[in-house]
């Protein structure tokens, strides 16, 4: 199962609790605009925590450092880093926290359907800056770290590879954290979310997060 629809299915997991009492429509605003920056920025608003059953501020942490992990692999395994040290892996976390921190997006005010579902539109401008690391350039840097380490052969490569795969995501991500005062935003992508009932509780269909998440970094230039 990749990254993707790991991370919406995380998401998922948080359930809207909902009485008599309450807005469900307001709750449910306040749910998603919670869900999403807990995820992405790490910041965990008290009125979040409270719609959520069984909520913690724990709970959110956790939510935000398993996505900065999965986002993690996923950014090396698209710089084709085949054997990511601990060292590589904290440096891409950092940096995926990093461009995270640049996400913008926007949650309109959620609509009760007749159907008694729940609608919310997520307006989210895409970040481009992966772009920006071409597939020549990584080629390049991979020749390069070969040629100054002495690496002419095969058995030379089998007998150091890890080391020249470290070397190569750092150069790599040296890149990334060279051209981070360039990052943009693609076009903005209207994304509807589905909030469904069972048992008195409200959870996100995973569908629509997985589509969220694929657009919030935009590695492809797709939305450019």
């Amino acid at each position: 199962m990749g990254k993707k629809l790991c991370a919406a299915l995380l998401m998922a997991a948080a359930l809207l609790g909902l009485t008599a009492c309450q807005s469900i429509t307001d709750d449910a605003t306040v749910f998603v605009q919670g869900e999403l920056d807990a995820t992405y920025l790490g910041q965990f608003d008290q009125d979040y925590i409270d719609v959520v059953a069984d909520m913690t501020e724990e709970d959110a942490q956790e939510k935000y450092d398993y996505n900065i992990e999965a986002e993690a692999q996923y950014f090396l395994s698209y710089l084709a880093v085949e054997m990511p040290t601990d060292a590589v892996t904290q440096r891409a976390q950092e940096l995926v926290a990093e461009i995270y921190s640049n996400a913008q997006y926007t949650v309109a005010q959620a609509e009760q359907l007749k159907s008694g579902d729940i609608a919310v539109e997520v307006t989210v401008s895409p970040i481009e800056i992966m772009p920006l690391i071409t597939t020549e350039f990584m080629q390049e840097t991979w020749y390069s770290v070969l040629d100054s380490n002495g690496v002419t052969t095969q058995e030379q490569l089998d007998e150091q590879f890890q080391a020249m795969d470290e070397a190569y995501a750092m150069a790599l991500m040296d890149e990334v954290e060279r051209v981070m005062p360039e990052l943009t935003y693609g076009t903005d992508q209207v994304i509807m979310l589905q909030m469904k009932e069972e048992d008195g509780y409200y959870s996100l269909v995973e569908t629509g997060l997985q589509k969220l998440d694929e657009v919030m970094i935009d590695y492809y230039g797709t939305y450019a």
